[in-house]
C-alpha cells in the first residue's frame, strides 16, 4: 500500500504542475513549449510502462488454470479484460494491449509458483527506465516473436531485440520508422517467411458493399500488398499535381483561382479517384459485353422532370434516387442509359450511345483544350469527360446533336460540381468561358478557360 500512496502523492504534486502549465501554455517561448512537450513525454512513458507492468501482473494472476481462485474471477468479472477496464476506466481496447504487452514481457511462471527470465529484457529495462515508448515497445516485442514462432535462433532473436532498441533510442526513431526497421529486420532473418504471411494475406482479403439506411453505399476492404500497390499508384497518378513553370498572376487571374479552388478532402478525392478509375475501366474495348454493349447502367426519369431540370432519377439496383442535376451530367459523357417515362408510366425514349462524342471530336477536343478547363485542374485528356456547353435538351442542341464547338472537356468532379452549383459554361469565338455566380462576381463576367498550349503565358 505505500507504493499505491507514494504514486497518488505523485500524481497529486503533477496535476499541481500540469495545472500550472495549462494557463501559461499560451506566453511560452516555442522553445520552451516543445521543453514542456518533451517533459510530459518522459513521465508519461514511465506511467505507461508502470500501467503496463500491473496489467501484466493482474493477467498472469487471473489465468485460466487458476479458475475461480483467479484474480478476475475472484473479484466477480469474467475476464481480466473487464477486471482491468473497470478499475482503470479505460477501454477493452486499450486494456487488452496493456494485458497483452505484460503478459510478453513477463517471464513465464515456474513450477514453484515464480517467474522465470524475462523473454525480451532489453525492451523492459528499457520500457522501465522510461526511454522507449510503449507503442513501441509493443511493435519490437510483436516483430520479435513472430521470428521466435518462426523458428530463429534465441541468439539471432535476442540480437534483433537489441539492435531494434538501440536504434530507436540512438536514433530517436518514431514507433513508425520502428515499425518499418523490424519489418526489413524480418526479412533479413527470416527471408522464407514471406511465403506463409502471403497465404494468409490472401485468404484475408476481401471487399464488401452496401447500402446504408442514409442511402450512401458503404463498405470495407482489406487488400493484399500487391493489391494495395495497384489502388495507391493508381490513385497517386490521378491525384499527382501538374507540373508547371511559375507564372505571374493579374489580380483578376488571382480572384478566379481562389473562387475555383478545390475544396475537397483527401478522402473525397480517393473516393472520386476510384470511381473515375472503374468508370474508365469498364469503358475499355476487351471489357466483357452484353447485348453487343459495354457495361451500363440504367437510371429511369420522367421526360419532364428531365426537361425542368428537377425531380430525380433511379438507378437500377439502387434503392436510393438520384437528382435530376446528375442525370443531366451522366447524359453528357456516361454510358449510362437514360430511360425517359411519360406521366402515365410509358417508355418514350431510351437513350443511345450515339448522343456521345466520337472519338475523332473527343481528340480535337483534346487539342484544343488540353484537359479540364476548369482553372487549375490537372486533369490530362485521357480523364475527363465531354461536357455539352448548351444541354442537349435546349432547343439549340436537340438529343443526338453533338458538334465540337458544343463539347468541353471536365474532369468527373468537375463535371458534377459544373451540373449542381450556380457556375455556368459557355463558348465565345471557339473558347470556353466559365459564368461565376452572383455570390462570387455580382457583374457575372465571363472567365476564359483554356489549357491550350499555344496560349502564351507570362512567365516568371
Amino acid at each position: 500500500m505505500q507504493t499505491a500512496t507514494r504514486l497518488r502523492e505523485i500524481a497529486d504534486d503533477l496535476l499541481v504542475v500540469a495545472g500550472g502549465v495549462g494557463e501559461g501554455l499560451a506566453g511560452l517561448r516555442d522553445e520552451e513549449l516543445l521543453d514542456v512537450m518533451a517533459a510530459f513525454e518522459a513521465v508519461g512513458r514511465v506511467v505507461s510502462a508502470g500501467q503496463v507492468r500491473v496489467a501484466g501482473e493482474v493477467g498472469v494472476r487471473s489465468r485460466s488454470e487458476l479458475g475461480d481462485e483467479g484474480l478476475s474471477r475472484s473479484q466477480n468479472f469474467t475476464s481480466p479484460v473487464k477486471l482491468v477496464a473497470s478499475v482503470t476506466g479505460t477501454s477493452a481496447r486499450e486494456c487488452k494491449a496493456r494485458l497483452e504487452l505484460g503478459r510478453r514481457l513477463r517471464g513465464a511462471v515456474l513450477l514453484g509458483g515464480g517467474e522465470g527470465p524475462a523473454p525480451f529484457p532489453a525492451v523492459g529495462q528499457a520500457l522501465d527506465e522510461g526511454i522507449l515508448p510503449v507503442e513501441t515497445a509493443s511493435i519490437i516485442v510483436s516483430r520479435c516473436a513472430e521470428l521466435a514462432e518462426r523458428g530463429c535462433a534465441p541468439d539471432e532473436v535476442a540480437s534483433a531485440e537489441q539492435t531494434l532498441v538501440d536504434e530507436t533510442i540512438n536514433c530517436h526513431l518514431t514507433a513508425d520508422q520502428t515499425a518499418k526497421l523490424a519489418i526489413h529486420l524480418r526479412e533479413l532473418l527470416d527471408p522464407d517467411g514471406a511465403e506463409p504471411r502471403d497465404e494468409v494475406h490472401q485468404q484475408l482479403r476481401s471487399l464488401t458493399i452496401a447500402q446504408a439506411g442514409d442511402g450512401m453505399i458503404r463498405g470495407r476492404f482489406a487488400l493484399t500488398p500487391e493489391q494495395g500497390g495497384v489502388w495507391l499508384a493508381s490513385i497517386q497518378a490521378l491525384q499527382s499535381p501538374r507540373v508547371s513553370g511559375p507564372r505571374f498572376l493579374s489580380e483578376d487571374e488571382f480572384v478566379a483561382e481562389a473562387a475555383t479552388a478545390d475544396t475537397r478532402t483527401q478522402a473525397q478525392k480517393n473516393a472520386d479517384t476510384v470511381t473515375e478509375l472503374i468508370a474508365r475501366a469498364t469503358g475499355a474495348p476487351d471489357m466483357p459485353r452484353l447485348n453487343g454493349a459495354t457495361t451500363t447502367v440504367n437510371v429511369h426519369i420522367s421526360l419532364d422532370d428531365l426537361e425542368a431540370g428537377r425531380g430525380v432519377g433511379w438507378i437500377d439496383g439502387i434503392d436510393e434516387p438520384v437528382p435530376a442535376s446528375t442525370v443531366a451530367q451522366l447524359r453528357c459523357s456516361s454510358p449510362m442509359a437514360a430511360t425517359l417515362f411519360g406521366d402515365r408510366g410509358a417508355v418514350l425514349y431510351h437513350g443511345k450511345t450515339e448522343r456521345l462524342f466520337t472519338a475523332a471530336q473527343n481528340r480535337a477536343l483534346a487539342a484544343r483544350d488540353g484537359g479540364c478547363v476548369w482553372p487549375d485542374c490537372d486533369r490530362p485528356p485521357s480523364f475527363c469527360e465531354t461536357h455539352h456547353a448548351d444541354e442537349w435538351v435546349s432547343k439549340d442542341h436537340p438529343p443526338g446533336r453533338t458538334d465540337i464547338d458544343n463539347g468541353v472537356l471536365l474532369c468527373h468532379f468537375h463535371h458534377s460540381h459544373l451540373h449542381k452549383s450556380s457556375w455556368k459554361l459557355t463558348m465565345h469565338a471557339g473558347v470556353p468561358h466559365l459564368i461565376p455566380p452572383r455570390w462570387i462576381d455580382v457583374t457575372q463576367t465571363p472567365i476564359p478557360t483554356t489549357r491550350r498550349r499555344t496560349i502564351r503565358r507570362p512567365a516568371a
